[in-house]
């Protein structure tokens, strides 16, 4: 496996292509890249300072899933291109994700109004802004993010079964490669004796192996092998990697 940069071919982001992948979407405008078509030739040190910070913000945040470092990266490249949409638009992604952390595995302790206050405070922040500037057919990519997450963080009851590990390693409990194993976990493990005595132990170990592990390197490197040999054969099998609501 290598990472080579490259650009979105639909609105120019930066990206880190995943030579192990045939495709990724763009974080930035939410277009399916095919990855040999997108690999760029060019090194990181060869790039504009504004490409080189956007490059490492998302390395920070894709892989390292540091997103205070990506934060920083963001904003330092926000002082170059103060209206830029996809500087804003990383912006408002830290943001959620640093909500979804402290909600789910820090034990960070809220009152009941906290998170949603928190979630329209960076929709209001950055996410609107980066729409307002955004070409008009990225535009609707970005509503939809926005209420998705509205609907998904303030809502925790529709969060029954957590994939606590899975939803570590890819950042969210909502993307492609989880709603292929939550519909897994759903219509396969859960029909059997043995598959719903799987779950049971699952969902008693993994949290706290979240909580200490879940933001280390190698925790995220072991499993991230696993879970894309796992998501990539059950796509192979039929499951869907398109939105999906849980069973129960």
């Amino acid at each position: 496996m290598s990472i080579e940069n490259g650009k979105c071919p639909s609105c120019g982001g930066p990206l880190l292509l995943d030579s192990s992948k045939e495709k990724i979407t763009c974080r930035y405008c939410g277009h399916e890249v095919i990855i040999p078509q997108a690999v760029n030739k060019c090194v990181i040190d060869g790039l504009a300072d504004f490409d080189t910070m956007l490059l490492n913000a998302q390395d920070a945040a894709d892989f390292d899933k540091d997103y205070d470092k990506a934060r920083k990266l963001y904003k330092k490249a926000l002082e170059l291109r103060p209206r830029d949409y996809k500087v804003l638009w990383g912006l408002y992604l830290c943001e959620i994700e640093g909500i979804k952390w402290a909600r789910d595995y820090h034990g960070f302790v809220q009152t009941p109004g906290d998170i949603p206050e928190n979630v329209a405070s960076a929709k209001q922040k950055y996410g609107d802004r980066a729409t307002a500037y955004a070409p008009d057919e990225v535009k609707p990519y970005y509503y939809r993010i926005m209420q998705q997450n509205t609907a998904t963080i303030t809502n925790p009851a529709k969060k029954k079964k957590g994939c606590y590990i899975a939803t570590a390693v890819y950042g969210s409990y909502n993307c492609p490669e989880v709603w292929v194993l939550r519909r897994y976990r759903d219509y396969n493990l859960d029909t059997t004796k043995r598959g719903r005595a799987f779950i049971k132990c699952y969902y008693t170990v993994s949290p706290l192996f979240v909580k200490l592990f879940g933001k280390t390197k190698w925790f995220n490197h072991y499993w991230r092998k696993k879970l894309d040999k796992k998501v990539a054969l059950l796509k192979a099998q039929g499951y869907e990697d398109t939105p999906y609501d849980d069973k129960y």
